[in-house]
């Protein structure tokens, strides 16, 4: 239990941090200003939610292929947001990993620190035992 309890306060942790709500911002906001473009630019899509849908999938590079860019305008958005997207999920990425590296090691340095001073309590209480 108190490793599932860890955990989860290590997820919070990771989550809970300015960087990465700032990655997640910019991720959710070219998705919106994407997909509308999107939306405007070619003649099959029919909805914004479409746009939406096509923008989220690019950005994410999974690439379903249920909403291709037909035009030129629209090829030449969708390109910008594929490497748009490959920076931002590489940041968003990098930002939770190095949020869980930090945590462990802290997490893991303050058990060697306490263990140190625990070998150093000992060593003090048996100097003080031999004194007296």
């Amino acid at each position: 239990m108190n490793r599932v309890k860890y955990y989860l306060s290590l997820l919070l942790r990771a989550f809970n941090n300015k960087r990465l709500r700032t990655v997640l911002s910019l991720i959710l906001f070219f998705i919106g200003i994407f997909g509308f473009i999107f939306f405007i630019t070619e003649p099959d899509v029919k909805s914004y939610s479409d746009g939406l849908w096509w923008a989220l999938v690019t950005i994410t590079t999974v690439g379903y292929g249920d909403i291709t860019p037909l035009t030129s305008l629209g090829r030449l958005v969708a390109s910008a947001l594929m490497f748009l997207g490959l920076g931002l999920i590489a940041s968003l990425t990098a930002v939770v990993s190095v949020k869980f590296i930090q945590s462990f090691v802290d997490h893991h340095t303050n058990d060697d620190v306490l263990e140190k001073l625990e070998e150093m309590q000992k060593d003090l209480d048996e100097i003080k035992r031999k004194i007296q």
